[in-house]
């Protein structure tokens, strides 16, 4: 007897469909193909048995021999889609990085439409509260096609934020990251500290904890969002701090460094971007240690962080600048309200946020390119 379920979403969450596929067995559905198209599993009833399922993304179509020999085998094909299955649990397991890679365009993507639908929906909203509170009325035309409109609407506004946020679940399973090392059981903390610009010059970061390091407050503890530092009184240690930015981060990323003698303090969640903060203890004898020692991957570094950092922010000053342009002309004019007031308030407010931003990615930049010529 054969079975078909629809799951629409199953590739944007591939663990959670590895799961559902070995609970599925369990109860004796035993998969024997699916279409990427309809998005249907099938299935076959036999006797209940535990397996463990996986999903693999192959950009080349080849399934490994050491995987085969390991106990693997491949159940279904599709694309560059296959699902392998084991009769038991493999300490060999297959590599997720294809899959993370194609999963993180998707996110991209649909995190675009998102912030357009909320920047157009906000702008709309903007326009609509300044023509009410300027003394205007709103008039509805009835049309015979609002009902697509309103369809369509709620389509949208349904499928892309929950899309989104699946994406960005199934994309935190997928990464590859041993646990931060942290002393914070063991030594009580002393002090906080708050730190919430760092990312636009994470060299001031870096030096700002070494010279702690050198007067005894040694970090024990970063917080989830790498806003607060925390730190404890202990002996005065030479300490080389490294914060490492990555549009992304492959399986072998953490050990490659962990090897090194380098330990994790902190790894941001963001599957957008991500920091890592590295740590390395060092005596007067030895060299300082460097997490990249060569100039040209230096100067790189330096130039993703600005045009990632800054580079989000600067268009956003220009943009906001233009606007208070606009409305200050409106103001000398005669035609001040109290919505454009508050508004150029706001705008003005966003402009020297922004402009801070950006000024530090740049002149992050400056001071590293600086350093190496």
């Amino acid at each position: 007897m054969t079975t078909s379920i629809f799951r629409p979403f199953w590739s944007y969450d591939p663990i959670k469909t590895e799961q559902w596929l070995e609970k599925k067995a369990s109860k004796g559905h035993f998969l024997t193909g699916f279409n990427r198209w309809t998005r249907k599993f099938h299935f076959q009833i036999e006797n209940p048995k535990n397996c463990t399922y996986r999903l693999q993304y192959e950009k080349v179509d080849h399934f490994p021999q050491a995987l085969v020999e390991s106990g693997w085998e491949s159940i279904a094909k599709e694309g560059r889609w296959r699902i392998i299955r084991h009769g038991g649990a493999s300490n060999n397991e297959p590599l997720r990085d294809n899959m993370a890679s194609r999963n993180k365009i998707h996110y991209y993507n649909f995190m675009a439409v998102f912030i357009y639908m909320l920047i157009s929906a906000g702008m709309v909203g903007m326009l609509t509260l300044t023509v009410l509170l300027g003394g205007g009325s709103a008039t509805f035309v009835p049309s015979p096609y609002w009902s697509i409109t309103i369809t369509v609407g709620l389509t949208l506004w349904t499928l892309v934020p929950y899309t989104t946020l699946t994406l960005h679940k199934g994309l935190k399973k997928l990464k590859v990251a041993p646990s931060s090392y942290t002393e914070g059981n063991s030594i009580p903390i002393k002090f906080t500290k708050w730190r919430p610009a760092w990312a636009f010059a994470p060299d001031r970061l870096e030096k700002w904890l070494e010279r702690m390091e050198q007067k005894g407050y040694r970090l024990v503890k970063v917080s989830r969002r790498g806003l607060r530092f925390s730190f404890s009184k202990g002996e005065p240690r030479m300490v080389c701090y490294a914060a490492d930015f990555q549009k992304s981060v492959e399986s072998d990323y953490f050990y490659m460094h962990s090897d090194r003698g380098w330990y994790q303090l902190f790894h941001s969640s963001s599957a957008f971007m991500s920091w890592t903060l590295w740590a390395k203890m060092y005596t007067s004898e030895e060299e300082k240690p460097q997490l990249y020692s060569d100039p040209y991957h230096k100067l790189r570094h330096a130039k993703r962080v600005t045009l990632w950092q800054g580079g989000i922010f600067l268009p956003l000053t220009i943009l906001y600048i233009w606007l208070i342009t606009m409305n200050i002309s409106d103001i000398l004019q005669g035609e001040i309200f109290d919505s454009i007031f508050w508004m150029v308030v706001v705008q003005t407010m966003v402009v020297i946020v922004f402009g801070y931003f950006s000024v530090r990615s740049l002149l992050y930049y400056r001071r590293v390119r600086k350093t190496i010529q």
